[in-house]
């Protein structure tokens, strides 16, 4: 069976009004819309990814404007203007599971010389390998970032962990908490599902991504 999937934009109207259309050269009917990439199977809208921006639509002519104060005057705020006013962008989600990819080929290399020095812990490590990795990865994901401001996935793609709040800087203890919470496996899919392509460690953290 041949399933097709991808993504699709969809436009959500806040609100109408009129204004002066460039292209008609006269007053028309507008939509502003909140525009929302959504991950798509055979055409149709069923997750959605993250906000792309907004636009301003002559009914008339269909013609698609970016809003500013010029067409909407001090009434308009965009829906990106958090990620808009950000000093460097924000990292890809591409960019974020590749640095997360690679850090976990790392990590289960890793484990292989671990597994060998289970053997000679206490009886209560035995089987339960995981008392040993999880701590390990911790470990691995709060020195890498608190001391060398990146693991070895974001050094080689050239992103960064940045704090959310430019007056708050990054704590050992935000360090340590998103160390903690990014070594959970599968929990972070949640940054697919955010406009700031934010990991649960982040959320947990008071931090982002962006680009160097």
């Amino acid at each position: 069976m041949l399933v097709i999937f991808g993504t699709k934009v969809i436009g959500k109207t806040l609100r109408s009004g009129t204004f002066v259309c460039p292209r008609c050269n006269m007053e028309r009917t507008y939509l502003l819309k909140q525009n929302k990439k959504y991950f798509s199977v055979f055409f149709i809208p069923l997750i959605p990814l993250n906000n792309v921006g907004d636009t301003l639509e002559c009914t008339f002519c269909k013609t698609a404007y970016v809003p500013n104060a010029s067409f909407l005057g001090n009434t308009y705020t965009s829906s990106t203007a958090d990620i808009d006013s950000l000093s460097k962008p924000l990292a890809a989600v591409g960019k974020r599971l590749g640095a997360y990819i690679i850090d976990m080929i790392f990590l289960i290399i890793l484990n292989f010389p671990l597994a060998f020095v289970v053997k000679y812990l206490p009886d209560l490590f035995h089987n339960k390998f995981y008392l040993v990795f999880f701590p390990v990865w911790v470990i691995y994901f709060f020195i890498m970032e608190l001391f060398f401001k990146g693991t070895i996935g974001k050094k080689l793609l050239a992103i960064q962990t940045v704090s959310d709040d430019d007056e708050k800087p990054i704590t050992a203890v935000r360090y340590l908490l998103r160390g903690f919470v990014k070594a959970i496996p599968l929990i972070n899919v949640v940054l697919l599902f955010n406009d700031k392509h934010k990991g649960f460690h982040d959320f947990v953290a008071g931090t982002i991504v962006v680009e160097k």
